[in-house]
């Protein structure tokens, strides 16, 4: 009788083809929760910065002829105690509202063995399935694909570098480039 060693050898090799190899994990391309924390630290920071500073900005201002400038002079030069404690508050508070609008304006990618998502799951998602996808490629700066029948399904703005997205494509077998 074969060992159980012997009986592995003896089988024929597999070939490393996309439908012998092991499931890839969803490649998520999307802002981690550190990446939105240091967003919106860095709003709010120019925010209060901005609050902080502003009567030296608005002198600044009125020196070039830009719209508004004279409101703005006008604006930077209240003294009041309330004010000059006021404005970094309100500063940070425009700031927080930049980070949370910059935050939410980013559009997530999913890539996985079963199909692509594109979009948060709470705003109604692209989704297409492995079937009806053709192939992907970015042109202009901006990520394209395009599905079996050469209906353009999606051209925008994702999260991530364009050589990781090509490798989440490519490693789970799917077309990459332009046909």
């Amino acid at each position: 009788m074969p060992s159980t060693i012997e009986h592995v050898m003896d089988q024929p090799q597999q070939k490393n083809d996309f439908a012998t190899q092991q499931p890839h994990a969803p490649a998520t391309f999307a802002l981690s929760r550190s990446d939105v924390v240091v967003i919106g630290l860095v709003c709010i920071g120019i925010g209060v910065a901005l609050g902080f500073f502003l009567p030296a900005l608005g002198s600044l201002a009125a020196t070039f002829p830009i719209p508004f400038g004279d409101v703005i002079e006008k604006l930077s030069r209240f003294d009041q105690a309330w004010v000059v404690i006021a404005r970094p508050i309100i500063g940070g508070l425009l700031g927080l509202i930049a980070a949370f609008f910059i935050a939410a304006s980013t559009t997530p990618l999913v890539v996985d063995e079963h199909g692509i998502t594109i979009g948060r799951d709470d705003d109604h998602p692209l989704r297409i399935s492995r079937a009806s996808f053709s192939t992907a490629y970015f042109a202009d700066g901006k990520l394209v694909v395009v599905t079996e029948g050469g209906h353009q399904a999606f051209k925008g703005d994702v999260e991530g570098k364009k050589a990781a997205i090509a490798e989440a494509f490519t490693s789970r077998g799917y077309r990459w480039g332009e046909i």
